[in-house]
């Protein structure tokens, strides 16, 4: 499905889409190194952390779950980082994705990674989202993201080693459709158990865009909802007061383990038609290669987009 498709029947109004969709990133991690960048690769982190932190710690996950890293998962967890602004950070951890630096996760200090420029207000996050870079004041914590960890909304996960936690143990995930993707129930049903099972939620009502003739059109964003191991944001959409779809936004690292995932569950997929959408039997379940997201949608709305 092209982005022209998905512009058509969903406007970009969340926040998550709005970054997604911002320019090319500034580069807040100059402020700790002015070498240091998104995309930086394992050994060169590496050989710099050592220079700047107290204490580092290296952890190499032997089955990646994280959604920016599909075979190759790597944590720094640095204690007392010296940045070369003169400030410092109690703990970061920059995780790694296939190699290259994706994230960066930090508290004690976290004012030091204000940018400069307009910042917006997003629930308790303060955004530059130009620099991919989010602070929440309360916790001490900043988040610095790549495009994809944008999109992914990677700012809902607080990496469990800046409070001395391990990652989760290693176990074999599969694909659990969310008890309140029910395609065809009531908004008003719903709306209480989406909030309920989501860490918060956004609510707004939209213009119609779905290729099904609807009149009305409302949307629940969903933060913090857990699926196939991995908090997510889900996006559902009612169309004339009934849920007509909904988009679990995931990333570019899940591609391959979702679909097996999904296969497993559904069975195999069909040809990717339309492009960039792989309908599994039932043909109410995609999985979308295009942009890291997987699709729910009713018998209309597929029936729109295969053309029938």
């Amino acid at each position: 499905m092209t982005k022209t498709i998905r512009q058509r029947l969903l406007a970009a109004a969340a926040l998550s889409l709005a970054l997604a969709g911002a320019p090319a990133l500034a580069d807040p991690l100059e402020a700790i190194d002015p070498v240091l960048a998104m995309g930086a690769g394992d050994a060169a982190l590496e050989t710099l952390l050592e220079q700047r932190c107290e204490g580092l710690e290296r952890i190499d996950v032997a089955t990646p779950r994280f959604p920016l890293a599909a075979e190759r998962e790597t944590h720094f967890v640095c204690d007392g980082l010296d940045m070369a602004s003169g400030a410092r950070l109690d703990r970061a951890v920059f995780t790694l994705g296939d190699g290259a630096l994706v994230q960066l996760n930090a508290t004690g200090g976290a004012g030091a990674l204000t940018q400069q420029g307009e910042a917006q207000q997003f629930r308790d996050f303060t955004v530059w989202p130009d620099a991919g870079v989010l602070i929440d004041s309360a916790s001490d914590t900043v988040w610095v993201l790549n495009p994809d960890g944008l999109h992914t909304n990677l700012f809902m996960w607080r990496h469990p080693a800046l409070d001395g936690a391990a990652l989760p143990a290693a176990q074999a995930l599969s694909f659990t459709m969310p008890a309140e993707i029910r395609l065809g129930e009531t908004l008003e049903v719903l709306a209480p158990e989406i909030e309920a099972a989501c860490a918060f939620t956004r609510t707004f009502d939209d213009e119609p865009g779905l290729p099904t003739g609807n009149t009305t059109q409302t949307q629940i964003d969903c933060f913090g909802y857990d699926v196939a191991g991995f908090d997510r944001k889900i996006e559902f959409v009612f169309a004339d007061g009934r849920l007509a779809l909904a988009w679990i936004l995931t990333g570019v690292g899940d591609e391959a383990r979702l679909r097996d995932m999904l296969t497993a569950q559904y069975g195999e997929p069909a040809a990717a038609v339309p492009p960039g959408l792989e309908f599994f039997p039932g043909d109410q379940i995609a999985l979308r290669t295009d942009k890291p997201e997987i699709l729910v949608a009713s018998d209309a709305v597929v029936s729109a987009f295969l053309g029938r």
